[in-house]
């Protein structure tokens, strides 16, 4: 799924807060529309501040509520869009 991926960054990067990393990848890459792939509440609630939706991946450790989408396999991911 490499391909599918273009950019990332974290926290250790920038120092700057998800939502705000989230917005940066938006902006660096000129993106028109994007999701997230989270499996925590944070993740989500990050993507509410920055306006992306947020795919709860629900193999993951942690809990969503009201997520955008749900994916139960990476594979998944594949037939979401």
């Amino acid at each position: 799924m490499e391909s599918f991926f273009k950019d990332f960054t974290c926290y250790g990067d920038t120092n700057l807060l998800k939502d705000e990393n989230i917005n940066l990848i938006i902006k660096r890459n000129s993106l028109e529309s994007a999701v997230y792939i989270g499996d925590t509440q944070s993740d989500a609630d990050a993507c509410k501040k920055a306006g992306v939706p947020i795919v709860y991946a629900a193999y993951g450790f942690g809990r969503i509520k009201e997520p955008d989408y749900v994916i139960k396999t990476p594979e998944d991911l594949m037939n979401l869009f």
